[in-house]
């Protein structure tokens, strides 16, 4: 058949496809929608992720949300990272790839991203990505993804505001990588310390607008009384 005779990037595509399908499933705006008849898209920051989820809960309810919301968004990237290699191998059988290990971790992973930020079921409106990286890169690179885990704590003590904590875990986890990995992480180890850049620069770029709310003194803090987390 034609459709198997494509080979190896064949595979690649399917198994993106599936990894961007499910990345895309929109769990905080399940939940609210479910248990509050709220849509996320339409309240609050408009994200449809573990903040702007907890923050239609007051006290322990609020805190709850947001860990079980995380928790599932992590899921989903963890799961597509650590499946994908499974999955090719199977799928390689019928389409005759030979893609295995970190590069096809690292395509998985990016369409997961995607797919929580681009999300299909909402047209194309999610959340900023943060949870669903960590379980991506809690697969490729766990002492990154603790480092950027700590870097997230700290500055979300200091200041309060949920997007420079994430925007710091972010920033930390390819300066970890490097770190962990030195001369080795642009060679061997180079598709995973590319992933952790292009993809912490994409965050960034997905919290602009909590940049811009920030420097005008109008951003949100944890535990302001104005609102619910």
């Amino acid at each position: 058949m034609a459709f198997i005779s494509m080979g190896t990037p064949t595979a690649e595509i399917l198994l993106a496809v599936a990894a961007y399908l499910i990345g895309g499933i929109p769990f905080g705006w399940i939940m609210a929608r479910t248990f509050k008849g709220v849509d996320l898209r339409k309240v609050g920051s408009g994200g449809v992720g573990a903040t702007n989820c907890a923050r239609q809960w007051s006290g322990w309810r609020s805190i709850a949300m947001f860990v079980v919301v995380f928790a599932l968004d992590f899921g989903k990237g963890l799961f597509v990272a650590l499946f994908s290699v499974e999955a090719a191998a199977a799928v390689g059988r019928v389409l005759d790839s030979e893609s295995t290990g970190l590069a096809l971790q690292v395509i998985t992973g990016t369409a997961a991203i995607f797919g929580h930020v681009f999300t299909p079921y909402l047209r194309f409106r999610g959340g900023k990505g943060v949870a669903t990286m960590f379980g991506v890169v809690t697969a490729l690179a766990p002492l990154s993804s603790l480092a950027g885990l700590g870097a997230w704590g700290m500055i979300l003590g200091i200041t309060r505001y949920m997007s420079m904590g994430s925007i710091a875990a972010m920033v930390m986890m390819p300066l970890s990588y490097w770190l962990d990995n030195g001369a080795d992480t642009f060679h061997a180890r180079f598709v995973v310390f590319a992933f952790l850049l292009v993809m912490a620069g994409f965050v960034v770029w997905s919290h602009r607008s909590n940049i811009q709310r920030v420097l005008r003194g109008t951003e949100r803090r944890v535990g302001d009384a104005d609102q619910k987390l």
